[in-house]
């Protein structure tokens, strides 16, 4: 096996494996263990997520400081002063991308478990919900979950609404699309996830 490969099984794919069989072993429920697995990655993930947030929002403050240094500098003078400033406000422009690169292949590995997991474990959720399945109604939940949260995330960053308006726009159809199509386990996972980006966002202001 690849290097890369094998390494991406052994840090990311198999831990969240060996997580979700530990709460459907406890919890007896593949939609139980679906949430508490939700819940355990997120947790894992919210510092990454709160100082992410705060990386934004130091961003957004100081945005229309660089917007004037881009129209009144060029070339290297103009890097120079836009790197100043963000030492000053004390941002680091890179770490978007490193918090990216974290969290990335760990959402990867919970999509690959909970696509071949129905498959393998009895997929109910408190015995009537096959989660093996596309639902629907879970897909329209997930959805207005999503909706909600860029709807709370625009109010606050009033300045950048029309570019929320406009990923809201196209990530809401797009969502739809990919989880009619999936066994309604990632649907739940969906909606477990931004019940809880909802929770983090109103409890601590990110």
């Amino acid at each position: 096996m690849n290097p890369i490969f094998e390494f991406y099984n052994l840090i990311f794919y198999q831990p969240v494996l060996k997580a979700l069989l530990f709460f459907y072993k406890n919890l007896k429920d593949f939609g139980l263990a679906v949430i508490f697995l939700t819940i355990l990655i997120r947790i894992t993930l919210f510092p990454l997520d709160y100082k992410n947030k705060k990386e934004q929002e130091k961003f957004l403050k100081i945005k229309k400081e660089i917007e004037k240094i881009e129209k009144k500098f060029n070339g290297e003078r103009k890097n120079k002063e836009i790197l100043a400033l963000y030492q000053k406000e004390k941002i680091n422009p890179f770490f978007n991308l490193l918090s990216f690169f974290v969290q990335f292949p760990i959402l990867v590995a919970l999509y690959q478990v909970l696509l071949k997991a129905p498959n393998q474990l009895e997929p109910s959720f408190f015995g009537f919900l096959n989660l093996s399945k596309p639902n629907f109604f879970l897909v329209l939940i997930a959805i207005f979950l999503q909706w909600f949260y860029f709807k709370l995330g625009s109010k606050k960053t009033e300045k950048i609404t029309s570019f929320q308006t406009q990923l809201t726009l196209f990530l809401v159809p797009f969502t739809f699309l990919i989880l009619i199509k999936l066994p309604s386990a990632i649907s739940l996972y969906f909606v477990s996830s931004y019940l809880f980006l909802i929770f983090e966002k109103i409890l601590f202001h990110v």
